[in-house]
């Protein structure tokens, strides 16, 4: 079996449905309420890692996570991208379906977003 990484995962999505990140972006909600309403649907955040978290990212940053999140570990519980294993795991990532604290700064990590 072959492995991806989510970056690249997320580059070949975008290019399969001729979007750019910068259209999928545009199209994202940038209210901080909402934003932060999305975090803590799908992350096992405490209010001073979520403080944290939206302290160091833009609201454009926390957007492409949440959408890499939907994309390739909440709607596809697989790990699998066209027959390749997506790395970071949902296990490296995810605990008990909710992304964890350090589970998102790998994520970032791995999408090339500077996260402490």
């Amino acid at each position: 079996m072959s492995y991806i990484s989510v970056r690249k995962a997320l580059e070949n999505l975008l290019k399969e449905y001729d979007i750019t990140l910068k259209d999928l972006l545009d199209t994202m909600d940038e209210d901080k309420e909402s934003i932060e309403a999305s975090l803590r649907k799908v992350c096992s955040l405490s209010d001073e890692e979520l403080e944290e978290i939206e302290s160091e990212l833009s609201n454009k940053e926390l957007n492409l996570l949440l959408f890499t999140i939907h994309a390739f570990y909440i709607s596809d519980l697989s790990g699998l991208y066209k027959d390749n294993v997506v790395f970071p795991s949902r296990e490296e990532i995810m605990v008990g379906g909710k992304v964890t604290f350090e589970g998102l700064k790998k994520l970032a990590r791995s999408l090339g977003i500077n996260v402490e």
